[in-house]
């Protein structure tokens, strides 16, 4: 049977707005059946990014992270995190967000799902202008793992949305402040939250040297970014090839 490829429609063709206030345009990418079984051998990797606390800049990171990564598409898993596509000042672009996904067990051709995403920089960006569909989550990445290096921006509270994400990762990302003991303690207990996947720790400086906050969180040191880093310079891309590379190795 031949594939069926994925229909991107424009939500105005049934009279129905499109979802979330600042964003001008919000198509549909639609799965179709039939079913096609995923393999993983065909897969880039896909890293997951999350925050230790809040205010660490875990999502600017995973943007970087996919920005450094050749044919990169970054994934918002985070419901409550506003949109990565507003964090990253293309809430203004045309493009498919969450809203526009409508996966139902069908057939993503991923390139159509590549060419339906709005951009940032080179980097193809699936925001969450609602929560994510955790079941929609396998199907989605492995559509987009087909592009490219795939990075999810995860929410640091425990739940489905955030397992399925989990689920799919080669390597979990813990972007964590050595400020003070609040911050190394909430990173600590979001690492204990974790199921069983390997994490490497990234560490903002602050008031705990870098090897006593490294033994503190019990975790591999993937990289430092300095206490304060906005916008996001070199310090973040060395950090973010550095875990590319890694990977590829």
């Amino acid at each position: 049977m031949a594939a069926i490829r994925l229909r991107i429609t424009d939500p105005a063709d049934d009279g129905q707005p499109p979802r979330g206030p600042q964003r001008r345009c919000c198509p549909q990418i639609v799965s179709i059946p039939p079913v096609r079984a995923a393999g993983r051998a065909w897969l880039d990797s896909v890293i997951g990014v999350i925050g230790g606390s809040g205010g660490v800049g875990a999502s600017t990171f995973a943007a970087v992270l996919t920005s450094v990564a050749e044919r990169g598409v970054l994934i918002d898993l985070d419901p409550v995190g506003g949109g990565i596509d507003v964090l990253l000042g293309i809430d203004d672009l045309p493009g498919a967000r969450w809203s526009g996904l409508r996966v139902e067990g069908g057939y993503l051709d991923p390139a159509l799902l590549g060419e339906g995403l709005p951009r940032w920089r080179e980097v193809a960006v699936l925001a969450a202008d609602q929560p994510p569909n955790a079941a929609a989550v396998a199907q989605v990445v492995a559509a987009a793992a087909q592009l490219g290096t795939v990075v999810l921006d995860l929410p640091r509270s425990p739940g489905p949305l955030r397992e399925a994400g989990l689920a799919e990762c080669e390597l979990c990302v813990l972007v964590a402040s050595a400020r003070d003991v609040r911050s190394l303690v909430a990173a600590a207990a979001v690492l204990r939250s974790l199921p069983d996947v390997p994490v490497g720790v990234v560490l903002r400086r602050g008031g705990f040297a870098v090897d006593e906050a490294v033994d503190l969180l019990g975790a591999p040191l993937l990289g430092v970014l300095p206490a304060v880093d906005r916008p996001p310079g070199r310090s973040a891309a060395r950090v973010a090839l550095g875990v590319v590379d890694g990977l590829a190795a």
